[in-house]
């Protein structure tokens, strides 16, 4: 008894079925009403468009925000050599102007180790020169019975030797002239400050404006992003 309305509904025509519901084209205008007013509401609504637009755009002003960084970090860096070819330039002109005297103080005492220890290299330098020429002709005489391997084993351990103590001053040289740097930026600064008028100063004076003026427009690049 129950199977009989559904083998009814079967012998009806497709359109007769319609008929019994929704029809399609109702569906499909009702669907099209709701996603007209979604977008309308979506159109009226700033918020909600901002916070949309904040969400896609996310990854790109990332990645824009890390190539602003990169680029500032490399001004900073460029106006920082320009400061310390500034010091070394005025300290070598200056070293008795007041505002840097307490840097070209300490500056004169590195520069005094490094002499020392430069002078100190190239007496080691000889020294292996005469010890290789040596040992050059020990082992020619070699051949001839005239040297032992005793005599030649003894000039290669002081070559090793000193080698070494070459190789640790020349490590020294180049710390001590790191620490140069620093002293020679803040003199940079100091005299970028003072801007004495000379002719010979002012092309760096207007390398550094110009990297400052680029700093400041990267920053104000990254704060609206």
């Amino acid at each position: 008894m129950n199977s009989q309305p559904s083998d009814y509904l079967s012998l009806l025509p497709s359109t007769e079925i319609q008929k019994a519901g929704l029809p399609f084209w109702l569906f499909y205008l009702l669907l099209s009403l709701i996603v007209l007013l979604i977008i309308l509401n979506f159109l009226k609504n700033k918020s909600l468009r901002q916070r949309l637009s904040y969400t896609l755009a996310g990854p790109r002003r990332r990645f824009n925000r890390l190539r602003l960084q990169v680029r500032m970090r490399n001004e900073e860096q460029k106006k920082a050599e320009l400061f310390r070819r500034l010091g070394e330039l005025a300290s070598s002109k200056w070293p008795d102007l007041p505002e840097i005297e307490e840097f070209t103080s300490e500056i004169r005492s590195l520069e005094e180790k490094i002499t020392d220890l430069q002078n100190r290299w190239h007496l080691l330098y000889r020294e292996l020169e005469l010890l290789k020429l040596e040992k050059r002709k020990l082992l020619a005489n070699s051949h001839s019975g005239e040297t032992t391997k005793e005599e030649q084993e003894k000039v290669d351990r002081r070559i090793a030797e000193l080698e070494k103590e070459k190789a640790e001053i020349q490590r020294n040289i180049m710390a001590t002239d790191e620490l140069l740097a620093p002293h020679h930026e803040n003199i940079g600064r100091v005299i970028y400050r003072l801007r004495p008028n000379r002719e010979d100063l002012d092309f760096i004076y207007f390398q550094i404006d110009d990297v400052g003026k680029s700093i400041q427009e990267i920053k104000e690049k990254i704060e609206n992003l």
